[in-house]
């Protein structure tokens, strides 16, 4: 590679005082300053690790992302990705038995014999191959026959960025692939932008017709790894989860298994887990900057209040309205009924038996269930 570099440096000589291809350059003529990170991604079903990504990180402050995009526009993409391909396989060599690891590959260059010599000659029955960038309609055809030479060989294939652009569920289905990533644009905020809900819940509905696994990227808060694991997403990762760190990053397994569909569906019960929505939570009502909606607790996560913004712009706190995870979803409605007239439509805050904040119930979604049970 440092050859072929060698040789290429006249059509860049004009830039090399630019900082970003500084570091490319660097990198190439000596991979060891390309540093491999690790993510975990976890089971929403149970909250432990299932497998992690390994990703390129360079020394400075340019992003990786611009720093591919660069060495791609003067057209040493290839030997760049190449190398990040097969410092990324090295963590196999540290990685315990019953995990995945997922490397990222740009279909542009996975048919080129740089990243070809790197697959060949890798065990790849543990191997997720995550698919980046745009994938145009008219190479589907060259891909699916690359991508079937490392199927063969235990290999399984990822859509990244699921959602993000046009011809997403074209892809899907012509590349079937084992996974699909869904987009962190996505997954932002998923716990009050029903749009994206709804979205996300399509490309759930679409995967499992065709038993695809799915994975959510970009969690960053409590309420959204709630959200994602209520609509059926298998896995996720994120920052809340985990940050990348050197080695394989631990997470949490006590706070994530607390909120993993199985422990929900025990602590909850089946039913009552399914319209138990997530909830901001804070100390003080200064805690919800940006919100319009949360429930105020102490020190221990025990509910003290309501808070919430109304059309006026005004702030408003109510008295929190408790019902026990174990209670069945009538005696909920019974309790939300019962109150004054002003706060009957408010929605119960639903805890755990030491009285921690779980999530919130909609007085109107009890209404919806008791009908639909009477019907």
């Amino acid at each position: 590679m440092q050859g072929r570099l060698e040789g290429r440096r006249t059509d860049v000589t004009d830039l090399d005082t630019e900082p970003a291809v500084r570091v490319i350059t660097s990198a190439i003529a000596d991979p060891t300053t390309m540093d491999i990170v690790t993510q975990p991604i976890v089971s929403l079903d149970h909250g432990g690790v299932v497998g992690y990504e390994a990703l390129a990180r360079f020394a400075g402050a340019i992003p990786t992302e611009r720093l591919f995009l660069e060495a791609s526009e003067l057209g040493f993409g290839a030997e760049l990705e190449a190398i990040a391909l097969e410092r990324g396989l090295g963590v196999l060599q540290h990685l315990p038995q019953g995990f995945v690891l997922h490397v990222n590959v740009s279909p542009t260059y996975l048919g080129m014999q740089e990243i070809h010599r790197i697959l060949e000659r890798s065990s790849l029955d543990r191997v997720v191959i995550e698919l980046t960038e745009h994938i145009p309609v008219s190479e589907i055809n060259r891909l699916r026959r690359q991508l079937e030479v490392y199927r063969l060989r235990g290999a399984r294939i990822a859509l990244d960025d699921a959602g993000a652009g046009y011809g997403g569920l074209e892809l899907i289905y012509a590349l079937e692939p084992e996974m699909i990533k869904i987009d962190r644009f996505l997954i932002s905020g998923i716990d009050h932008n029903s749009a994206a809900a709804a979205v996300v819940a399509t490309l759930v509905d679409v995967a499992r017709t065709k038993g695809i696994q799915v994975v959510a990227e970009g969690i960053e808060t409590q309420v959204e790894f709630d959200a994602v694991a209520r609509l059926g997403i298998d896995m996720g990762q994120g920052y809340w989860i985990a940050r990348p760190g050197r080695g394989l990053p631990r997470v949490d397994v006590a706070k994530l298994s607390r909120l993993s569909r199985t422990e929900r569906n025990v602590t909850l019960g089946r039913d009552l887990a399914r319209i138990t929505e997530p909830v901001a939570t804070a100390l003080g009502s200064a805690g919800f900057k940006g919100q319009t909606f949360g429930i105020g607790v102490d020190s221990y996560g025990r509910a003290l209040f309501v808070w919430s913004v109304g059309a006026d712009g005004a702030e408003h706190v109510r008295n929190a309205t408790e019902v026990e995870c174990g209670l069945s979803r009538a005696e909920c409605l019974r309790r939300g009924l019962a109150r004054g007239i002003e706060s009957r439509l408010d929605p119960l805050v639903v805890t755990d038996h030491a009285r921690r904040v779980l999530g919130i119930v909609r007085v109107e979604q009890l209404l919806s269930s008791a009908g639909m049970e009477a019907s």
